[in-house]
């Protein structure tokens, strides 16, 4: 049993996942002791794909998608609450890295730390650009260099200060070669300290064409986070009770399909859906074109060339009772 602050913490604890690879050198070095003994420590994101894990330490708190109030977005939590917000190879598969950065700051005491760890370009990934080759839905690669250049762009200067940053390659694999998985250590840790700013502000004027870039940066980011929820809504249809839902919506009389056929879509937002999803479709990224064709219904629900465009993106795509669904749709909009 070791400690932590003033928990036990059992050498054994059965923390799985990138935590669970260097719980034990983190337990013994004090990188626990140092940054993660607060009353109040969370977890984000500490699930993954595994329904069965546990937070990284006995009294911290996991918070994952399923957390009362959480979206993936905010914390549930007041301003200046939490200890310690430590997150590990989450950050990298988020679009708008600016909320998310903030809004960890937000819930942070004055003196408490955000640990934050990510898979490291030149380890992990071990590739010049994306897409990643062992995870396809890393947004962004990682350097020492870029991680500080993402905390920089998020959080005002003198708010924070760098307590740690390293590379962990504790039992790195070098041997193994880009096209395949490495083993050890693979990561960049990072903690920062949130302080009570200074009365001061910098000297000098600010940077309008810095303060474009950060607004065009930000704008760029909501743009694609709008993008990830729209494939989110669209994949509901992919769900029996959708599909049900759309035979109700087909009974009314075609004047009033509209309104709740939209409902379904509250993130349905893109007037160019049709030709995404042709484009998609000429790519043979059938699921993907599916969804957009999906999208275009959504505001168009009475154009049988679409519904027959969906059916043949779902045939495409192996979903052979969706895909029928939608091409008797567009025989009953033809009146065939």
């Amino acid at each position: 049993m070791a400690k932590v602050g003033r928990y036990e913490v059992p050498e054994d604890w059965p923390v799985t996942g990138e935590s669970g690879r260097a719980f034990s050198e983190r337990l013994r070095n004090g990188f626990f002791s140092t940054y993660l003994a607060g009353e109040v420590t969370i977890d984000v994101g500490y699930r993954g794909a595994s329904a069965d894990a546990v937070p990284v330490l006995p009294h911290a708190l996991g918070v994952d998608l399923d957390y009362p109030g959480y979206d993936g977005k905010k914390l549930p939590f007041l301003d200046g609450s939490i200890d310690t917000v430590y997150s590990s190879h989450m950050l990298e598969h988020v679009d708008d890295f600016r909320t998310t950065i903030r809004d960890w700051y937000r819930v942070v005491r004055p003196g408490g730390f955000i640990v934050c760890v990510v898979p490291h370009q030149f380890l992990y990934e071990k590739r010049r650009s994306l897409p990643s080759s062992w995870n396809a839905d890393h947004k962004r690669f990682y350097t020492p260099a870029s991680l500080l250049r993402e905390l920089e762009a998020s959080l005002q200067p003198n708010t924070y200060r760098v307590r740690h940053l390293r590379d962990n390659d504790e039992g790195y694999t070098y041997e193994i070669g880009p096209e395949t998985h490495s083993g050890g250590g693979y990561e960049i840790e990072l903690v920062i300290q949130k302080i009570t700013p200074p009365e001061w502000d910098l000297a000098g004027p600010p940077d309008p064409v810095q303060d474009d870039l950060e607004r065009a940066q930000g704008e760029i980011s909501r743009l694609k986070a709008e993008r990830e929820t729209l494939s989110r809504e669209c994949a509901r249809w992919f769900d029996a009770a959708i599909l049900a839902k759309a035979e109700e919506v087909f009974q009314l009389p075609r004047s009033r399909r509209a309104r709740p056929l939209a409902g379904l879509f509250p993130a349905s937002r893109s007037p160019t859906a049709a030709a995404l999803a042709d484009r998609a479709r000429d790519s043979d990224q059938w699921e993907r074109a599916a969804r957009f064709y999906l999208d275009a219904i959504a505001r168009n629900p009475a154009a049988p060339e679409l519904w027959l465009q969906l059916g043949g993106a779902l045939q495409a795509a192996g979903k052979s009772p969706e895909a029928e669904f939608a091409y008797r749709r567009a025989r009953a909009l033809r009146g065939d």
